[in-house]
């Protein structure tokens, strides 16, 4: 009996550290958007919203996105690591296609950026302030 108890209180450490590390894994991080082509409703929303998303092909990919997901990451406190010249994130948040289509449309929006300029602007942060001004005039020369 005893021997079946251990057993079991193994089993189930065995199964929740290959659960623990299968969650926080980092895998590539791929551009996220909507997907055009569903036309049958979805049942479960919330259980089955990335049926909605769809990951980008090249030609749907956001013109600033390769240029500005860094710090749009950075500024969500998103954990990512860049090897090579990927950018890697954690396979939950990238499971969560939802999120990172929010990511996504981040990297294209001109409005968001000022907006989180002048948050800096308030707060008295002068070196996310100049980056910021950085990222803005790159939208202003193309």
């Amino acid at each position: 009996m005893k021997k079946k108890i251990i057993l079991a209180l193994a089993s189930l450490a065995f199964l929740f550290s290959v659960y623990y590390y299968w969650q926080n894994r980092y895998v590539e991080l791929r551009p996220v958007v909507p997907r055009q082509d569903l036309h049958r409703s979805i049942f479960f929303y919330e259980t089955f919203h990335n049926q909605l998303f769809k990951i980008a092909d090249s030609s749907e990919i956001p013109r600033y996105y390769y240029k500005n997901i860094q710090y749009v990451l950075k500024r969500q406190c998103q954990d990512y690591i860049v090897k090579n010249g990927v950018i890697y994130i954690k396979y939950k948040y990238m499971n969560d296609m939802e999120m990172i289509w929010n990511h996504t449309t981040k990297t294209s929006n001109l409005d968001w950026f000022k907006s989180q300029r002048d948050m800096d602007s308030a707060n008295g942060d002068t070196k996310e302030k100049e980056e910021l001004d950085r990222i803005i005039k790159g939208f202003k020369q193309k």
